[in-house]
Parts: C-alpha cells; structure tokens; sequence
C-alpha cells in the first residue's frame, strides 16, 4: 500500500483510539473586521450558554430568537418584539446576522438553479438549488475546494483551500431560501454533495446539522439530509457513533482497488475492504441503510465483471445503489456510458434485489451537475492551460 495521502495529516487522534476529522480553527475574516458574532455558527444550544454567561439569561430566549430567526425569517432583533428593548440592544451589540452575498445566480434549461455565494473573505462556494420531479433538493458546499483528489470531479482542480464554518454553510441555506421567494418554490431534501468532502470538515459539518434539523428553528427531517464521504473511514466510523442526524452517502466508484485507486486517491489510505466494512459498522450503529453513489465511467469501471463485483460487494448491507453516469463535459478525459447500458446495470442490480436507481444529471448547461463544481476563475484556468497544452 502507497503512504497515506497527505490530505491524512489533516486528521487527528480521537480519544478513543479512532482516527477523526479534525474540525475547522478557521473562521473568515470579516473584511469590517467587527468583534460581533455570527449569530448564524451557532446551534440553539451553545447560543443559549452564550446568553447564560454573558447576560445571565435562561434557556428559552435562545429557543425564542431561534423561532424568530429560522422560522419567521427575521434577521433584526428589533423586530423579536417578545424580547426586552433593553435585552434587544444587547443583542444588537453582540451579534450580528452575517449573511452570504449571492455573487451570480444561473438558472438551467431544466429548472435547476445555480448560485454562486461570496463569503466574507472573498472566497466563492457554490450551492445548486436541484429540480427533480416532485420536489426541489439543495445540495450546499462544505468547504472550499476540496484535497481528495478524486479525477473525475472539477472541484479537485481547485485543492482544498479551507473549511468553511457553520454559519458559512448556513449562509448558504438562508440565502437559497429568501431567493427561492421570487420563485415561490423552496426545497424538502437537503445533500452535502457540493464543493468539498464533508467529513473532512466533521466537526463544522455536524455543527450545521443540529442547527438544521433543530425542532425550534428550520426543523429539517433527518430523513431528507444526505452527507456524502469520499471514503474517509474513521469518519464514517464516527458518524455513526455520534448519531448525525443525517443519512449517509458513500462515493464508491469503482469495485477493484486498483480502479478505485486511480480515480480516488483516498482508496490508497482506506481500501475498499476496509471501507465497506465502515459502510455495515455504521448501517449496524444507525440502524439506517447506506447510499453507495457509482459514477460510471465508460470502459472503466463500468464492465460487466464490474456489475457482478459490485453484486457482491452490497450482499449483506442494508443499503441502495445511486447509479450517476459521467457528465462528460466536465472535461477531465473521462467518458460517459451509453443509456442502454446504464439502464442495463440498474435493471440487473433490481432483478438481484438491489435498490438501484439512476441518478440523471440536472443543470449540465449551468456546470451544476455532479462533478461540475468549481468556481469560474479556476474553471478557466484550467481551460486556458489545457488549449495551450493541446
């Protein structure tokens, strides 16, 4: 086995002997440079301790401003008219409502929307607002860039940069929102399926999750989140011990090594031995089934011995199959499979009692679909160097 990934220095000890994500120490930089908080980074919880040491105050005002905030929209403690006037200036003084600027939005062909968000430092993180049949999914960023490296994805081009704290993906999420007014639509079913490797980002990704799925504030389901892991196996390993409130997604990608190595970096540090058995460990801790995602890659990791490895690798895991064939206009020397033969892996996997479904990309014209992500600055420089290549 090759060393471990330097990507893997990023990853410290857990006290009990597992290896986990480290979480994020940075914060942006707010260009105001403003001693407030970001009222946004905080789950109802640790806000309340935060009102209990600085003013004294009991629990329930932080499930109050929670209600105003995530459930009424109000982003000025002016208007939480439950609250003192004396309690709302010192509100005001504290905190602050640091939303993300919107730096572009596109709306694709099929519905599906793009935006692009600018955070306080400057940094560009995109979130696709995803139009399916019967409802809307958002699929937000976790971090800028992304270290993992995987060769079929655009946003790898970018390395990873930084995490981007809870409030940085909450931003996201309240921006989409008020946006989605004009369009009087809104969306039930959330991934971390953008820009970077969630788990990577654990420690801020679990944060967003408790403010996400909070009964006072947004009160997303558990059910409708999806987290999704390159393969970072403590992590997943941790995930389940800390009972996220989410499900849990794995890119796999490949049934050999070898493949899965070429394509993913990260299966030289944690194979696919080692992370299947991390998929039936957190399908045993959660008591919820595990989505396998399969970009498929024409003459690559698509063949017919492929489709009955692939059989064997789930036998025994409570889990569902998300076929996603190649968007070859990510342009990275990839192919897409023909659809006969996509449909022909997925009618197989169901004929074998597999769930298996075919994820069809959405917003292709927009760079929003899978594998799409990267900001444009470094979208055209890799286009740029690839013409001066050819």
């Amino acid at each position: 086995m090759t060393s471990a990934l330097p990507i893997l220095s990023l990853l410290d000890a857990r006290n009990d002997g597992l290896v986990a994500v480290r979480a994020s120490k940075e914060r942006s930089q707010d260009s105001s440079n403003t001693s407030k908080l970001n009222i946004f980074e905080f789950s109802r919880t640790a806000l309340g301790k935060i009102l209990k040491d600085e003013f004294g105050l009991p629990a329930f005002r932080s499930t109050q401003i929670f209600q105003w905030l995530y459930r009424k929209g109000v982003t000025d403690f002016e208007q939480m008219t439950d609250l003192g006037a004396e309690l709302r200036e010192k509100l005001t003084a504290k905190f602050e409502f640091r939303a993300a600027e919107i730096h572009t939005r596109q709306i694709s062909s099929d519905g599906t929307r793009k935006y692009v968000f600018k955070l306080a430092d400057g940094k560009l993180v995109e979130s696709v607002m995803i139009k399916q049949p019967t409802r809307m999914t958002l699929c937000v960023s976790s971090q800028v860039g992304c270290g993992m490296g995987c060769k079929f994805c655009q946003t790898a081009t970018m390395g990873f940069v930084r995490h981007l704290t809870p409030g940085e993906i909450m931003a996201q999420v309240m921006g989409v929102i008020e946006d989605a007014k004009q369009f009087g639509d809104g969306f039930s079913n959330m991934v971390f399926m953008g820009m970077g490797e969630p788990l990577h980002n654990y420690k801020g990704v679990l944060e967003t999750l408790q403010i996400l799925t909070d009964h006072h504030g947004l009160s997303i389901s558990q059910r409708r989140i999806t987290v999704s892991t390159s393969g970072l196996v403590p992590a997943i390993k941790a995930f389940a011990t800390d009972k996220a409130p989410a499900n849990l997604a794995i890119s796999l990608n490949a049934t050999t090594d070898d493949v899965r190595s070429r394509v993913m970096p990260i299966n030289q540090r944690f194979p696919i031995s080692e992370l299947m058995a991390a998929a039936k460990q957190y399908a045993e801790l959660s008591g919820k089934e595990v989505t396998l995602e399969y970009v498929m890659l024409s003459g690559l990791n698509d063949t017919a011995a492929d489709l009955s490895r692939l059989v064997k690798l789930v036998n025994g895991l409570p889990s569902k199959i998300n076929l996603i064939p190649y968007n070859d206009n990510a342009g990275l020397g990839f192919d897409t499979p023909a659809k006969a033969w996509v449909m022909e892996w997925r009618n197989k996997l169901v004929s074998k009692g597999i769930n298996a479904t075919v994820r069809w990309s959405k917003g292709q014209d927009i760079n929003a679909a899978c594998g799409q992500l990267v900001t444009e600055s470094i979208r055209n420089r890799a286009t740029s160097k690839k013409a001066g290549s050819s």
